[in-house]
């Protein structure tokens, strides 16, 4: 099976294609998932709904990841180098307690959780920010892009 939008390889069962973060359909067809970078994108993404989110693994800043997709699916997911992670990355780069994903009221966000190399989005290192649509997140050598469907 290929994502109707890019091409690229998908699997049965993925919920976004991990090349270009179009949202598929679970059932016999693919569906197009367009997120919008315009005006919408000055706001953060709002947390109520039945949407949920997730963080889709990009190439690595150095090499190539195994284009991983991450589904947010707690009011806090933890992401570092310890086995207790929910977001476990196994590289030197990356903190043991790196970071926070949280879920809100007012919608996601990101927090460093006092790592040595830090969070950094959209090329800006953070301490804590609201997350948007399209967000690109690097903790330690790898990407993320945030997707809210």
């Amino acid at each position: 099976m290929v994502c109707p939008d890019c091409g690229a390889e998908i699997t049965r069962g993925m919920r976004f294609c991990a090349e270009c973060g179009t949202k598929l359909d679970a059932g016999q067809s693919t569906v197009s998932f367009a997120p919008s970078f315009g005006e919408e994108a000055d706001s953060p993404v709002s947390g109520g709904g039945s949407g949920g989110a997730s963080l889709i693994e990009l190439d690595q800043v150095e090499g190539t990841a195994g284009r991983r997709m991450h589904d947010i699916d707690e009011e806090v997911v933890t992401v570092g180098r310890g086995q207790d992670s929910s977001i476990f990355l196994d590289d030197v780069t990356v903190s043991r307690k790196h970071a926070e994903v949280v879920r809100g009221e007012r919608g996601y966000l990101i927090r460093d959780a006092g790592s040595l190399n830090g969070t950094y989005v959209n090329r800006v290192r953070v301490d804590s920010v609201d997350l948007r649509n399209g967000d690109e997140i690097q903790v330690g050598k790898y990407r993320f892009r945030f997707v809210f469907s």
